[in-house]
């Protein structure tokens, strides 16, 4: 049999979840099976990851409504004549679902990977117009499917929830010893992370409103924030207006995988989100955690089980939790060791076998 033509489109590869699935994914994908290719919308920007694959074309659109760009993507997909469109993220899932369906392409695949409560009227409406010609759409998390069903009132049959796996791949790391050194971090200070894009939907602001509370009990303590977004300037701001930049670090653009063996407490601080892949990656590593009782974390993090689980944009609750487990170190190991047994069968691998067999599904339907 030949093989099956993918097309996967992203609107750019930023810094994000959805972006180092699909990187991932990418490399995981069976080349005896498929015939790949990689799209993007719009020209990369720094601080994106995309060094990490490898782009076939990008439409460099100026705009999401750029109708000569749009033109051109149409025709570039009915002319190569592709088995399958996957789409990732809101501005790939609008215009290559709609060139898809106007080439007739047999197989439209979205992926919905968050919950997105500000999506504007005109938004929901597309979406439910264009998920009628959608084969089939995957939600990274019950929650994302529950709540994009009601929101844009689509069928829950024409989802499929594949829960996001931890994502780490084989490149060498630098050495714990290493990494504290060059951060200034001794060899026995405790070590507060998270990991996410800086937006408010993350809640780092009240890991940072916390930051007093847990220094005040654990002074030698240091909090990493990785990551990189809209709201690093106002955070630093925030961090430097409560006294507590010594301790509080905000990191840009890290490497999470390497930064995970650093910290003796994951942090997610999230009010409103699904399932982040960092919370996974630190239940794979037997990390300690403490994460905010939204999405499907609760599905995973259970309190006092395999973590710590406190409300939303409730910074006293958040800091008591990560000022007992700083305070604990064999309720740490405890934690952590549940963690990661709960999360064993996850697997990039296991992840690619459903994603197969959705497809394969589709293709004999």
């Amino acid at each position: 049999m030949r093989k099956t033509r993918i097309i996967f489109v992203v609107p750019r590869f930023s810094v994000g979840g959805a972006e180092k699935l699909l990187v991932h994914s990418l490399r995981a994908l069976d080349r005896e099976v498929y015939e790949p290719t990689l799209v993007t919308i719009f020209a990369e920007q720094k601080d994106s990851c995309a060094d990490q694959v490898s782009i076939d074309r990008c439409f460099h659109f100026r705009s999401t409504w750029d109708i000569p760009a749009f033109f051109r993507l149409y025709v570039f997909i009915r002319r190569e004549k592709f088995d399958v469109v996957v789409t990732h993220l809101f501005v790939a899932n609008l215009l290559a679902r709609m060139a898809a369906i106007f080439a007739g392409i047999p197989i439209i695949v979205s992926y919905e990977h968050n919950i997105y409560p500000n999506k504007k009227r005109w938004q929901i409406f597309i979406d439910r117009m264009l998920a009628k010609r959608t084969s089939k759409i995957i939600a990274d998390s019950e929650a994302a499917k529950i709540f994009t069903a009601k929101q844009e009132s689509i069928p829950f049959e024409k989802f499929e929830t594949i829960y996001i796996p931890p994502l780490f791949d084989e490149r060498p790391r630098r050495p714990a010893g290493e990494l504290r050194k060059e951060l200034g971090i001794s060899a026995d200070a405790l070590v507060v992370l998270c990991v996410s894009r800086l937006v408010i939907d993350k809640g780092h602001r009240h890991l940072i409103e916390a930051a007093p509370g847990i220094l005040a009990k654990h002074p030698q303590a240091y909090i990493l924030i990785g990551g990189w977004g809209p709201l690093k300037e106002s955070l630093e701001a925030k961090v430097v207006a409560l006294g507590v930049s010594e301790r509080v670090r905000l990191l840009g653009r890290v490497d999470g995988q390497e930064l995970l063996a650093l910290a003796d407490v994951y942090v997610d601080p999230s009010i409103s989100t699904d399932l982040p892949v960092g919370i996974m990656e630190a239940m794979r590593e037997k990390k300690a955690i403490v994460a905010t009782s939204v999405g499907d974390i609760p599905t995973f993090i259970k309190d006092g089980e395999t973590g710590r689980l406190v409300p939303p944009a409730d910074d006293k609750a958040l800091s008591e939790a990560i000022v007992q487990l700083l305070g604990d170190p064999k309720l740490r190991a405890r934690l952590g060791e549940a963690a990661g047994e709960s999360v064993r069968d996850f697997s990039l691998p296991a992840y690619m076998n459903k994603f197969d067999s959705l497809i394969r599904e589709l293709r004999t339907t």
